[in-house]
């Protein structure tokens, strides 16, 4: 078994390189195959042109994937400060329609005979900043600074214990550890409690 599988290896080497350079997961490299993926692993061990051309293709995966990341920053940056673009537009215009020779084209009356043409024009156009670019850069690179609500993990914690506090005591006033006490009266005392450990 283990040497049909080689065989497919090495028949399928060109294949394989296509598919690993594509980004196809070894798994389903694989099944493309025809075979386990746990014969897959133990050939790419095997084989060395197999686990050398897979870890080319990974290198090579890694390095593009940087230089889009970097190319997604810098025009995110872009956005967040505005930019000046050339954008093309198509506009319709009369022209004087002319002959072969390049003479101009007259009607009965004498009047030049005209025609639609659509003309490509390059115009320089500027791009506002965007701001919810800007939130999004700032929150990712300085997180520290531009957090969206500083205090909102201190006021959870703080809701947290005091939900905890109050289950405590409706579970207190449950079991009956306090006769005629309602979970009213033992809510009272808990904030009493709570505003002397603050003074």
């Amino acid at each position: 078994m283990a040497g049909r599988n080689e065989e497919k290896i090495y028949n399928n080497m060109k294949s394989l390189e296509e598919w690993a350079f594509a980004g196809i997961p070894q798994k389903e490299m694989a099944e493309m195959l025809d075979m386990s993926y746990s014969a897959f692993r133990e050939l790419k061990s095997k084989i060395p042109a197999l686990s050398a051309l897979l870890k080319k293709s990974a290198d090579f995966l890694k390095s593009e994937e940087k230089k889009q990341v970097a190319e997604v920053e810098k025009t995110l940056f872009q956005r967040c400060l505005g930019y000046d673009a050339l954008v093309t537009k198509h506009y319709k215009v009369k022209v004087i329609a002319r002959s072969a020779e390049g003479a101009p084209l007259f009607s009965k009356e004498g009047k030049p005979i005209t025609e639609e043409q659509l003309v490509e024009v390059t115009e320089k156009t500027h791009v506002p900043a965007d701001v919810p670019a800007m939130k999004f850069y700032l929150l990712n690179k300085a997180r520290k600074d531009w957090k969206n609500d500083p205090d909102r993990l201190e006021i959870e914690k703080k809701r947290l214990a005091n939900d905890t506090k109050r289950t405590k005591i409706a579970e207190n006033a449950a079991s009956g550890q306090a006769e005629g006490a309602t979970v009213e009266d033992f809510l009272d005392a808990a904030e009493k409690r709570d505003a002397s450990e603050t003074v």
